[in-house]
């Protein structure tokens, strides 16, 4: 492409950057999309919707598709309906190209989401450019939540569940996967952690794979009737856990550190932010553990700003994530002190002890005697949130990400 080149864009978000469950995938594809625009690009939002609508952001064009299938859940459970979706995907991109005449233009997918890509270039147009954006694979990422799944936490229930569609479901989508890494023009990936999850699993060349830097803003997701951050009243201080919450993010060990701390003589209180599958689930776990009266459950916050900046310590006890974690990328971003899991490429933002803690997966008792470190150390955590900021900007940077996006479009 030339420097004046225009072409348009479609990123492939699956489900919506302003949605209560959007989630990594959709968060990344909003950055991805500012960043885009910002090259002079028409850009398209392609995501899930309770209505088919069209709507101008400052990211970009957002193309809603309605769409719902029996007994799932699109706000959880989109990745079962994976093909379907994609192929509604695809049939709304082709028509907008035939509406717009555009005689060029790129499908850039994000993770599985790629998949609307793949089904253009082989059944609409072979010479539109497909792009894919991996982070980890769906049998990784479901395999570490599995794993977190402790029966004496949850039961048995949620436990069969997940691995029922683990063994069914999981397996049919690394099928698609595997299509979609074949067909993709360029695979990308943020992190050294990905490549090998991706090399792993699919057996996949390493010289087809395009490293970017990454970069993540915090922004305000709109959905009503939930809250704004700085319309909850916060104690003085707080220890903070904010994510969507899957069973892989490891929640039930962050409650159980917590009530190790409770019983080391802390009484700090722990806020837990994000809604997901598993909130009912953590808040059973906090009154089984007795720690209730110490853990306040949000649920969906709009605005994360002014919850995440006034806390005094971040905690993600995440066990997979295959690449970094976006929300662990705004904590340093705002320079808190974080206390996370040594989880795949979190390790490759984190420098143990400089920037942040970190400390082994499934491990309740290191977490809380990071937590205490912090709590008893005015000076570590002046360094960490030094630091954290520090490396942020070091290699976060939207002109960072700009400068690689713009080298890789000269290319193609």
């Amino acid at each position: 492409m030339s420097r004046k080149d225009k072409t348009p864009i479609f990123v492939i978000s699956g489900k919506s950057p302003f949605s209560a469950q959007g989630g990594g995938y959709s968060a990344y594809a909003y950055n991805l999309a500012w960043i885009l625009k910002k090259l002079g690009h028409p850009v398209y939002i392609v995501a899930l919707g309770d209505e088919n609508k069209e709507e101008n952001t400052e990211a970009g064009k957002l193309l809603l598709f309605k769409a719902t299938l029996p007994l799932l859940n699109v706000n959880i459970y989109a990745l079962p309906g994976l093909p379907i979706y994609s192929y509604i995907f695809a049939k709304g991109i082709k028509k907008i190209v035939y509406e717009k005449k555009y005689k060029e233009y790129i499908v850039w997918g994000i993770g599985p989401w790629g998949f609307a890509g793949t089904l253009i270039k082989k059944f609409f147009n072979k010479k539109a450019i497909q792009i894919n954006n991996y982070f980890t694979t769906t049998r990784h990422e479901w395999w570490g939540g599995i794993k977190a799944l402790k029966v004496s936490d949850y039961g048995f229930w949620p436990r069969l569940k997940y691995l029922a569609i683990y063994l069914t479901v999981v397996q049919y989508l690394a099928l698609i996967e595997k299509m979609i890494l074949k067909f993709a023009d360029y695979i990308l990936v943020n992190y050294r952690s990905t490549e090998e999850i991706l090399k792993k699993e699919f057996n996949i060349n390493p010289k087809i794979f395009y490293r970017i830097r990454s970069y993540v803003q915090v922004y305000k997701r709109r959905v009503l009737k939930t809250k704004e951050g700085s319309e909850i009243k916060l104690p003085k201080k707080y220890l903070l856990f904010f994510s969507r919450q899957d069973p892989r993010k490891g929640v039930n060990f962050l409650l159980h550190a917590m009530k190790i701390l409770i019983e080391m003589g802390y009484r700090i209180p722990l806020l837990i932010a994000g809604g997901g599958d598993m909130l009912s689930y953590n808040i059973k776990l906090a009154k089984k553990l007795k720690i209730e009266k110490y853990v306040k459950f949000l649920g969906f916050v709009n605005d994360p700003k002014s919850l995440m900046k006034k806390c005094s310590i971040f905690i993600f006890p995440s066990i997979e994530e295959g690449a970094g974690a976006l929300t662990i990328n705004e904590a340093m971003e705002m320079g808190l002190p974080i206390v996370s899991t040594a989880c795949d490429g979190i390790i490759e933002d984190i420098e143990n002890g400089k920037s942040g803690l970190l400390v082994p997966k499934e491990d309740s008792s290191a977490m809380a005697i990071a937590i205490e470190r912090i709590l008893n150390s005015p000076d570590l955590t002046k360094k960490l949130r030094k630091n954290a900021k520090k490396y942020y900007k070091e290699r976060f940077n939207p002109e960072y990400m700009r400068r690689d996006i713009k080298q890789l479009l000269l290319k193609i």
